[in-house]
């Protein structure tokens, strides 16, 4: 008898969504197939606009239980494996997934993943790119690629729902730090580099930092390498006094 294993749900992050109608789509396309935890990062308007219980449609469960952030660096510490979503080309590059792979991470319930979904007007910038473990792309029409908020969420969550409680294809011992490590070190590294006025020219200063938490960021890094990469640094700070 093959034995089957739950997936890790994900957690869903929207970023400064612009619409509220936007919102009541999402969290009924996420009861529709199970998703329980929805984070909002700096929304354009209150959750108490009259447009968003209407297009819910009743899905109180996810609605009533909404997170909200004021920055995306605090809504992810928890996390360890990032998602990101974008049919757009970036500066800062990250290695793409499908949803065979994240479907893989998923089976891991040890580890915590998001996924996250951009501003209607732009999608991610460059500063949550460079959070992103991966980006994830949904096959459109390259002539006309850009996907409506709520649809991109169904899209996604219907995908994984497949998989609900099937055999789990590939084991997956994934010990993947949590955000909120990466960004202790991240910010500590950060701020010795300026003593060291390694930002030489303050304009190129945000770029910089960007392909340094990148770097970082895609070494796939557990909790025991940032904790050595912590005790280095300090002990090369106390050598340097």
């Amino acid at each position: 008898m093959i034995k089957l294993k739950k997936i890790s749900m994900p957690e869903i992050f929207l970023v400064k969504t612009q619409l509220p109608e936007n919102l009541g789509a999402v969290t009924r396309a996420m009861q529709n197939f199970n998703f329980k935890k929805l984070s909002l990062i700096s929304p354009e308007f209150s959750l108490n606009h009259e447009k968003i219980r209407p297009v819910s449609a009743g899905a109180d469960e996810v609605l009533n239980n909404i997170k909200i952030y004021d920055n995306f660096d605090s809504a992810i510490k928890k996390i360890n494996i990032l998602i990101g979503t974008s049919n757009r080309i970036r500066s800062i590059k990250q290695k793409e997934i499908d949803f065979n792979d994240l479907i893989k991470l998923l089976y891991n319930t040890k580890i915590k993943i998001g996924i996250a979904f951009g501003p209607e007007r732009s999608g991610l910038d460059n500063n949550h790119v460079a959070l992103c473990d991966y980006i994830l792309k949904i096959k459109t029409n390259n002539k006309f690629s850009s996907i409506n908020l709520s649809h991109a969420v169904i899209i996604v969550c219907y995908e994984i729902s497949k998989y609900l409680n099937k055999k789990n294809p590939d084991e997956n011992s994934n010990n993947a730090a949590k955000k909120e490590d990466l960004l202790n070190f991240l910010v500590l590294l950060e701020e010795d580099l300026d003593e060291k006025k390694f930002f030489l020219v303050k304009e190129r200063k945000k770029i910089m930092v960007q392909k340094i938490r990148n770097i970082f960021n895609k070494l796939e890094l557990s909790s025991d390498d940032i904790k050595i990469l912590i005790g280095i640094f300090k002990a090369l700070k106390k050598t340097n006094k």
